[in-house]
């Protein structure tokens, strides 16, 4: 199709049979109008070649081919592994990556997807600050996935967590332990509930004690704060929601005396680089890292190529639970 440099807005407007501020509200805040208005304006767009300055068309050759990805906690070291794998996955298929680091808030959040949205082919939500509700609204204009998170009419991709705990458990089980302390990650991360449902569960397939502490940073300190109020008689082994809790927690319990694995066995998620440079090396289940981001860039690419086509895919993936020194034989609790 030719672009037409004299094709305005009220062109495009008179086509779709809406008002001209619609047609601009489409391509500034898509998630504000309708599923069925934004596909009538993008069609009529396309039809007519029209292509607004520093906002929404290119002609197929000149696209910019552009996959985003929203970070809350860019830091985070398995947010790099997913990284890595959504940026070689999307560079293979011909496009370029760009992170949209969260400002923190909902209504921040929202204002800058609106601002990058149309430059995009594609939406992956590692994590964020928006409702299910809000991200189904951007849904409507672009490809969207959802990463280690489960919601119904999304495209999702899942480590495969259930699986992996039931490994975790039985290892710790076969070294005795029977009473097991889960360090809570955020208080509003699905992915932390899914992790404690999954512990709880399996503890309780095998008559396992677990308890829960809650209230934590999900970072090196919350493990250490864990730390400080430990005692004996919470348990022989802990499950920390992530690897920088758990060597957090390793850090100030060693600082006070006692000994990782001889005193208490610990065990984190992530399987992130932290794993291996904790001392001693952290026994760690994996979250899929690189592997997750490589299937949701690929998803992202293949709704882009199918847009008539709306099926939404439930995708879970292999973990694996690495077991290194920090997990040994439970102690005998005088």
């Amino acid at each position: 199709m030719t672009e037409h440099a004299n094709v305005t807005i009220y062109d495009v407007a008179k086509l779709a049979g809406v008002s001209a501020s619609t047609v601009s509200r489409t391509f500034s805040s898509p998630a504000r109008v309708s599923e069925k208005t934004v596909a009538k304006v993008h069609e009529a767009a396309r039809t007519l070649g029209y292509k607004q300055t520093g906002s929404v068309y290119w002609e197929e050759s000149e696209s910019p081919r552009l996959l985003g990805i929203v970070m809350v906690e860019i830091a985070n070291p398995v947010y790099r592994d997913i990284l890595k794998g959504f940026q070689d996955a999307a560079a293979a298929k011909g496009y370029s990556m760009v992170v949209i680091n969260s400002p923190g808030t909902p209504e921040t959040e929202k204002r800058t997807l609106n601002a990058v949205l149309p430059f995009l082919d594609g939406i992956a939500f590692p994590i964020s600050y928006l409702s299910l509700a809000e991200i189904r609204k951007f849904g409507r204009a672009k490809p969207v996935v959802l990463i280690n998170r489960h919601a119904t009419g999304h495209t999702c991709v899942v480590a495969g967590v259930k699986r992996g705990v039931h490994e975790m458990c039985e290892h710790l089980q076969e070294l005795g332990h029977t009473r097991l302390t889960y360090l809570a990650g955020p208080e509003q991360s699905w992915t932390n509930a899914f992790r404690w449902r999954a512990l709880q569960r399996e503890c309780e397939q095998r008559g396992l004690y677990v308890r829960q502490v809650r209230g934590l940073v999900a970072m090196f300190e919350g493990g250490e704060k864990a730390a400080r109020r430990w005692r004996p008689e919470h348990g022989t082994a802990v499950v920390a929601f992530n690897d920088a809790m758990a060597v957090g927690f390793i850090r100030e319990i060693r600082r006070r005396g006692m000994a990782v694995p001889q005193d208490v066995s610990v065990v984190g998620f992530d399987n992130s680089y932290l794993a291996t440079l904790a001392d001693p090396p952290l026994t760690s289940l994996s979250s899929g890292g690189e592997n997750i981001g490589r299937k949701a860039a690929e998803s992202l690419i293949w709704q882009n190529n199918n847009r008539r086509i709306r099926e939404r895919k439930t995708f879970l993936l292999p973990v694996e639970f690495a077991v290194r020194g920090s997990t040994g034989p439970a102690p005998v609790v005088q």
